[in-house]
């Protein structure tokens, strides 16, 4: 099988952009006509940060041709941007969506259901920090790892039905 290139949609990231940019003028306009406060600066510096690492993706991917996600024969490789994170197929039991409220409203995301003594593995190497997130993670979604799919080139359910056929094949191989 040929490998998959799944990038970020510009037109889909383009309005979370001009969203974060809109707050941080927003700041701009507040501290030039009103009264200084560190809630002020911190939105700018949130909104203004967001926007940019939105761009600093985009740019990334299209410019060095570095897919977001990447399926091959064995795995499927993130690349968040900042650190390159990789699921062999061998170790998960089966993709699923799920839907997660966040303060924008709900957030699509595949849920990697890994094996039982893969799952525990992953959980006994990880750091009290990373310990405490993956508890979190099965208690909010289920399982400790999920994969994010908003603003990308493909549906979410689509992409999670090319996940579990990888899954299924390598299997049988």
């Amino acid at each position: 099988m040929e490998d998959i290139r799944i990038y970020h949609s510009i037109w889909k990231n383009i309005a979370l952009m001009a969203v974060c940019f809109v707050f941080v003028a927003m700041g701009i306009f507040i501290l030039l006509h009103g009264k200084q406060s560190f809630i002020v600066w911190a939105g700018i510096l949130f909104f203004s940060g967001g926007g940019l690492f939105v761009l600093f993706l985009i740019l990334k991917e299209r410019l060095t041709h570095t897919p977001y996600y990447m399926i091959t024969d064995d795995g499927l490789i993130m690349n968040s941007g900042l650190k390159t994170y990789e699921v062999h197929f061998a170790d998960v039991e089966c993709f699923y969506l799920t839907k997660v409220g966040t303060a924008w409203g709900k957030a699509m995301l595949i849920v990697i259901q890994y094996k039982e003594n893969v799952e525990l593995q992953k959980f006994e190497d990880a750091s009290k920090a990373g310990r405490a997130v993956r508890s979190f993670n099965k208690s909010v979604v289920g399982s400790q790892e999920t994969l994010p799919t908003d603003g990308l080139m493909i549906r979410p359910k689509e992409l999670c039905e090319i996940l579990n056929e990888r899954v299924k094949k390598s299997r049988n191989i």
